[in-house]
């Protein structure tokens, strides 16, 4: 379902996109005929100019959520949560269920923490809080509301209070919302992310200003 409602939010996107194109046109072939020029050809090009920059920018999204994970540029399509932690884990979520997130060694398809409501870093150590929204506890779950997961050997201690957490860490605990945690972001996802809003951006600021400039000229010619 997930899936299916980013086709349609796409589909609609490309349907506004037609809708500003046909705007296009009429503003040129009015001008044109202003003009006395002859409008077929730009009202051609003003008509399929907005659809061909939203197909081109949904192309980049696609293209850049497909390399998010390798590349660390932005998922800005699914919207999935993935933020590295210390030695190789990241914690990981669905954009549907965000507050329930887990930690994954980079490679491996076991979590190792489930439904981590919140975190904390302290060194090697992750802090953080269990979320029951999604799974409601059990018998089992009965006093594991906080964790200390270590990422240097995978150990994981459960406390059933912030107090016992924060005593076993020895550090005052400032926990953040999976949501809302972002890592800092290394030199290469910067780079990544710069080099995806360039490719996105000016290409089409450029071609739009070049057809803008045409235009003009064309109509003084007249």
């Amino acid at each position: 379902m997930e899936i299916i409602g980013r086709l349609v939010m796409m589909f609609l996107l490309m349907g506004m996109a037609s809708v500003v194109g046909a705007v296009c046109v009429l503003v040129v072939y009015l001008l044109l005929r202003r003009a006395n020029q002859k409008s077929g050809r730009a009202c051609i090009v003003a008509g399929l100019f907005p659809p061909a920059v939203m197909g081109y920018l949904l192309g980049c999204l696609v293209l850049s959520s497909m390399l998010s994970g390798l590349l660390g540029t932005p998922d800005l399509i699914f919207g999935d949560i993935n933020e590295p932690l210390p030695n190789g884990f990241t914690l990981q979520a669905l954009d549907k269920m965000p507050e329930a997130g887990h930690i994954q060694k980079a490679g491996d398809s076991l979590s190792q923490v489930a439904l981590v409501g919140a975190v904390q870093i302290d060194g090697p150590y992750v802090l953080g809080k269990y979320d029951y929204t999604y799974f409601p506890k059990t018998e089992q779950d009965t006093g594991r509301d906080f964790f200390m997961f270590d990422t240097r050997n995978g150990e994981i201690h459960n406390f059933a209070s912030e107090t016992g957490l924060a005593g076993s860490a020895k550090t005052n605990i400032h926990l953040t919302p999976t949501p809302d945690y972002h890592a800092p972001h290394s030199s290469k996802q910067l780079i990544s992310t710069a080099l995806f809003l360039f490719i996105a951006v000016v290409p089409p600021l450029v071609l739009a200003l070049l057809l803008a400039w045409k235009f003009r000229v064309f109509l003084r010619a007249g």
